[in-house]
């Protein structure tokens, strides 16, 4: 029942997202009100059609229905309730169709919200983003089926997974199905895999939003800034939880892969960064179309080429183009994924250039001054650009043209990324730092730095401090240097805000600062994401340079020494979990100085088969104390333990809470839409009337 629910949700679904491209396309090539009205209608009954087909396979995992192919691959009868919620994203087909789910809710409130805002941009809006649910939910009917069944051919004895039922088939017995359901992979019974991939998810298909309206306001011609200011939020949200996914992607990186780090230039990894990449020089870019009218050949690059990058990303991962314990497996829909991304990408750079050849694309005001804070921002632009071709290459370019041409594989290792990506990340603080300190126009060297002055001294006297105390590696005190000055950049406009405010106002310095943040949430945000960003780079910096580990095998009260810590090795322990994991723990003693100061349990949980290494840690904001269990012979009762100093590792976790927040307050801003636009006026209409014949 629940699998002809779910498959049946699905078919009206694809046949409402198609509806409501070609109505949309007819309307705006017609002006047809009614023909509008139709494809907004058919477009938001896509989401409630793919909410029952989500919710049915959800269902059908909760409630055991073996019977159903892609259940027995991801459950069996040991799986605790919450994974089995989680195997809804655990392998191809069912986080293909969750994906598909997300992308239709965010056009579902796109939609609605600026129904009647921005008339002249709907009928492209609804084509582009509903071509694109199509695309994914036809993937699901007909490469990934999440709602296939087993069929028992009585003759023969062949078991055949089909979402009809096979001429002359019948249903395997139920008690045969769940005794041999394969149990959901080891690597993803972590906390962190129940909300990074959903966050990942949401980062991914929210720039589906700006992306359709970029493209709308190009096929309408209307290329004011009604379409940034129509996608700023949207914008934010999306960054905000891809933001979200890489962060906790390298949590469960930290936790489960068992090498001690966080981030390994992993080509799944890199592919889900390179939209973040982009997407971060559009959220900063498009700030000075709206104030300036200038960057809308870089605004639509950005835009464009951050669901590119999602596409691509997205391909690269569900297609077996790369191997990776992130990635899903071989499967068919590489090439239809492919060519969708290639036609995106193509059609979106074919328009670009058109508009442009028409002069609707030029700038309101043309570049004054190298200093200027629009200049400045170009060069943001240049940095996270050559950051995504330098990380793209890498990871795609290079392997995939050397099997091309020679048929070899080519893996690029960690020091490429170790040589080409530091200068660019300096550079990327560097201007984080200077630019909010430019203005619009024309900045002076002089003006320039008498507002750098005191950030740069405070930060002269961070490394001097620094060197005292032994940090004396010249690249530490580089990236420190430049990071610092970010920081300390953003609290120094804050501080000099509010000063001023207390001269004017005759505020307190706690009222000055409410002040500031609740007058302008979208300015002193964007100060509060710097401030976090910059935690990060602090911690990536000293997780990266200052890294200390050392292994070997004990006995029963060895101990191993690394710095002032030693690591003493209490014995084993051997247990199941509830989900017949079996566990074999080390339990260790932690001391520095002589004290105890902690007891850990690394250890290996192998189901089926399939093990992963859980390590034991002691987190301050110092270092974190990171122990792995790599081997246990049973007949001495020996292990191999690594032992890891990660300096300042959890600056990386605080920082993200920071950017959280202040990627919230920066889009909880006052509504500054436009009116109406008076051309090609379309009358509201409510949702729910009649379709067009």
């Amino acid at each position: 029942m629940l699998a002809e629910l779910g498959l049946s949700s699905l078919l009206l679904a694809l046949a409402a997202s198609v509806i409501a491209v070609g109505a949309a396309v007819y309307a705006a090539r017609t002006d047809n009100q009614r023909w509008l009205v139709s494809a907004r209608n058919a477009a938001v009954i896509t989401f409630p059609l793919l909410t029952v087909s989500t919710f049915a396979l959800l269902a059908a995992l909760m409630t055991e229905q073996y019977q159903m192919a892609y259940v027995w691959s991801v459950t069996d009868l040991d799986t605790p309730t919450l994974y089995r919620f989680t195997a809804l994203w655990g392998s191809q087909a069912g986080s293909l169709l969750f994906w598909t789910w997300l992308m239709s809710l965010f056009v579902f409130g796109a939609i609605l919200i600026n129904w009647g805002r921005y008339p002249r941009l709907m009928p492209g809006v609804i084509a582009y983003t509903m071509a694109t649910v199509a695309f994914f939910i036809g993937l699901s009917v007909f490469l990934e089926n999440p709602f296939e069944r087993w069929w028992l051919d009585p003759i023969t004895g062949a078991i055949t997974a089909a979402a009809l039922v096979p001429a002359g088939m019948v249903v395997p017995p139920p008690q045969i199905l769940a005794e041999q359901s394969q149990g959901l992979n080891p690597l993803l019974r972590h906390f962190g895999m129940i909300i990074h991939p959903p966050m990942l998810y949401l980062g991914f298909v929210g720039f589906v939003i700006p992306f359709a309206f970029a493209m709308a306001a190009m096929t309408s011609r209307d290329l004011s800034t009604g379409w940034i200011i129509a996608t700023r939020r949207w914008s934010l949200v999306a960054w905000l939880f891809l933001s979200l996914g890489l962060i906790l992607g390298g949590r469960w990186a930290y936790d489960v892969l068992g090498w001690g780090g966080y981030w390994g230039w992993d080509p799944v990894e890199n592919a889900a960064f390179l939209p973040w990449l982009l997407g971060t020089a559009f959220i900063h870019s498009v700030m000075i179309q709206e104030k300036r009218g200038m960057l809308k050949v870089w605004n639509l690059v950005l835009i464009i080429g951050t669901f590119s990058m999602v596409l691509f990303a997205t391909f690269a991962t569900r297609s077996g183009l790369i191997e990776s314990v992130h990635s899903f497996a071989r499967s068919e829909i590489g090439l239809p994924m492919f060519l969708f991304w290639a036609a995106i990408t193509g059609v979106s750079a074919y328009m670009i250039l058109v508009r442009r050849r028409e002069g609707l694309l030029k700038d309101d005001h043309p570049f004054t001054n190298i200093l200027s804070r629009e200049t400045l921002f170009v060069l943001n632009n240049v940095v996270f650009v050559a950051l995504t071709l330098v990380i793209f290459w890498g990871s795609f370019g290079a392997p995939i043209i050397s099997e091309m041409t020679t048929g070899t594989e080519v893996t690029i290792g960690v020091e490429y990324y170790n040589i080409v990506t530091p200068p660019l990340f300096i550079l990327m603080y560097f201007l984080m730092g200077v630019a909010p300190l430019s203005a619009y126009g024309v900045t002076s060297l002089r003006r320039l730095g008498l507002n750098i002055l005191y950030p740069a001294v405070i930060t002269a006297f961070t490394l001097a401090l620094l060197a005292v105390t032994g940090t004396t590696d010249p690249a530490a005190l580089v990236g420190y240097g430049v990071t610092f000055l970010a920081g300390y950049v953003a609290l120094w406009e804050v501080w000099r805000a509010a000063q001023a405010r207390q001269r004017s106002k005759g505020e307190s310095l706690p009222v000055a600062v409410l002040a500031l943040f609740s007058r302008n949430r979208r300015r002193y945000g964007g100060y509060v994401v710097h401030l976090g960003v910059t935690v990060i780079g602090i911690g990536v910096i000293g997780s990266t340079l200052f890294q200390a580990q050392t292994e070997r095998q004990l006995r029963v009260g060895e101990s191993l020494v690394l710095q002032d810590y030693t690591l003493r090795y209490d014995g084993i322990t051997l247990a199941t979990a509830e989900d017949n994991r079996e566990m074999t723990i080390a339990d260790v003693t932690v001391l520095r100085g002589g004290q105890e100061i902690a007891r850990l349990r690394p250890r290996i949980d192998d189901f089926n088969g399939m093990a992963m290494s859980i390590a034991g840690q002691h987190s301050t904001i110092e270092n974190d104390v990171y122990v792995l269990l790599n081997d246990f012979r049973e007949d001495t009762q020996a292990v191999r333990l690594w032992l890891y100093i990660n300096p300042l590792v959890n600056l990386i976790w605080w920082g993200g809470l920071i950017l959280i927040v202040g990627t919230l307050l920066g889009s909880w801003t006052a509504d500054t839409t436009p009116q109406r636009q008076p051309a090609k006026p379309v009358k509201s209409a409510r949702v729910g009337e009649g379709v067009a014949s």
